[in-house]
């Protein structure tokens, strides 16, 4: 259940890194100006003030989860507004009573707010007045997203599938069929997710994100069609007309409003970069220049014990310790003849790997995982489209996908993935070698630092810490450790190889219309 847990979490967070990059710097403005405003107004532990709404550098409005707390029965029904910046802010109540999920503003003025009273809440003056208008959906439901093409014309989604579309700006609406009502995906199993999370309209097209899979289609008919592309989300420009969509591998799309492509570029990602060590065979020559007594190995894995207790339950996990020790002079005569000239392995070298039938095992099981995974996410709703078809050729033969491998490639899935490192659960296995000189003096090697194919390794030695890519050292443990040993799993090349046919597939992408 553990391994399944991993595997499913880099999978569903594979392809976000724009959207992560993106939501980091909007949050810190948010933080900011949340801020501000606590200096004035004493939030409580109800309170989540997250919808910011800047109309320039002066006027500002807040809105989110906010009660007024200075009436007795605390209605939800208060934003705030700043016209100098965030200095000071006042509070405004509009006529409702409603957590704010979602809202809609254009640069004159105008504000549409739904939430959870399932109304639309309206103000054409930067938020001092307010009109309360129509329930959107029938049957009701909460407003979750809501877009406005223009001051009439809009379209608004429910929190339980509600959708629907307006002329005269709610005072009427029509109801119209989602992606779930027109069987574009399935729900078998009772599940939250019918969620319309995201709309827009630009001329006669929309877009709709309803539970993580991104559709378009003309306002007549309401006909819903996927992109050929993986698309995990999308943005509209009024003002120039045009549509951004992302995909995934940071591939960026500009469509025309008829979603002919104008423009392709790739976002660079400050946070998609790996560590290069400095140069370790220098560094570690002290260590050798004295006999190597000794090499001892531990190896851990994590055994489930049992559920903890309490409301809150979770699987506590047990250490399974293997240790040994190698005596025979010629195994330790090797690894010290690779970490003598390990120097040279500061980064992943694509012409040091080279993949064995038992790796091609070790890819068959990671991706027989996957698609288990996605069988299973399928029921709930999900087999999103951000996610690569892993039923095409490149992945059923991945070894006809990999003749060439080169070193763009290798860089590419190692950035990425030392991105997501942190997604390792704190129970993964690992191994850790000590090897011991006759003065006494230890050098380290471990793997708590590993992404794929147990690469970088980590060298610790007098108080220093370098990295390797030497996938030498990764073979060394497969000819050295029993089958059955703790971690032998570990180092063979099953998701490396799956991440290269991922990227090698992503290079490939070509944006095609299908409208």
């Amino acid at each position: 259940m553990r391994t399944t847990a991993i595997i499913l979490t880099l999978v569903l967070n594979w392809t976000f890194i724009i959207a992560q990059s993106t939501a980091i710097d909007s949050s810190r403005t948010a933080e900011k100006l949340i801020s501000q405003l606590k200096k004035q107004f004493t939030l409580t532990e109800y309170d989540n003030a997250d919808i910011v709404m800047t109309f320039n550098k002066d006027t500002i409005l807040i809105s989110g989860y906010l009660s007024d707390f200075t009436v007795g029965n605390s209605p939800k029904n208060v934003i705030y507004r700043t016209i100098n910046g965030g200095t000071t802010w006042e509070i405004i109540k509009f006529k409702g009573d409603a957590w704010i999920y979602c809202s809609h503003y254009e640069m004159d003025g105008k504000i549409w707010m739904g939430g959870s009273d399932e109304f639309v809440h309206y103000s054409n003056d930067y938020g001092t007045t307010w009109t309360k208008l129509s329930k959107p959906f029938k049957p009701s439901d909460r407003v979750l997203s809501i877009y406005m093409a223009d001051s009439s014309n809009g379209i608004a989604g429910g929190l339980s599938n509600g959708f629907a579309l307006t002329t005269n700006n709610w005072q009427t609406t029509q109801q119209i069929p989602s992606p779930l009502d027109q069987s574009k995906f399935t729900i078998i199993k009772n599940s939250a997710r019918n969620r319309i999370d995201k709309i827009a309209i630009l001329d006669s097209l929309i877009l709709i994100n309803q539970n993580d899979h991104i559709y378009f289609s003309k306002l007549n008919p309401i006909v819903w069609k996927e992109f050929n592309i993986p698309v995990s989300d999308f943005s509209v420009d009024k003002l120039n007309k045009q549509w951004t969509i992302y995909s995934i591998g940071n591939k960026v799309y500009v469509l025309s409003p008829k979603l002919d492509l104008i423009k392709t570029y790739t976002k660079t990602s400050e946070y998609s970069i790996f560590n290069e060590s400095t140069n370790t065979a220098k560094s570690v020559a002290d260590f050798f220049s004295s006999e190597i007594m000794t090499l001892s190995i531990k190896a851990v894995e994590f055994d489930f014990e049992k559920m903890s207790g309490g409301c809150l339950r979770y699987p506590i996990y047990k250490e399974n310790i293997e240790a040994m020790k190698v005596k025979d002079a010629n195994r330790i005569s090797s690894l010290k003849e690779i970490l003598s000239t390990t120097n040279i392995y500061n980064k992943p070298l694509f012409q040091t790997f080279s993949f064995t039938e038992q790796d091609f095992d070790s890819y068959q099981d990671f991706y027989s995982q996957t698609k288990k995974i996605r069988k299973e996410e399928k029921v709930w709703g999900g087999d999103f489209s951000y996610l690569l078809n892993i039923e095409s050729d490149n992945f059923v033969n991945p070894k006809q996908t990999l003749v060439n491998i080169n070193q763009s490639l290798i860089d590419s899935v190692y950035k990425t993935v030392s991105f997501n490192s942190f997604l390792f659960e704190k129970n993964e296995p690992y191994i850790i070698l000590n090897l011991v000189n006759n003065r006494s003096d230890t050098l380290k090697i471990t793997s708590k630092n590993s992404t794929l194919f147990s690469l970088p390794w980590t060298l610790e030695y007098n108080g220093q810490t370098f990295l390797t890519y030497d996938t030498r050292i990764t073979e060394y443990l497969r000819r050295l450790l029993p089958k059955d040993y703790n971690y032998y799993d570990k180092l063979f090349a099953g998701e490396l190889i799956y991440r290269l046919v991922e990227q090698r597939t992503i290079n490939e992408l070509e944006y095609k219309n299908s409208n």
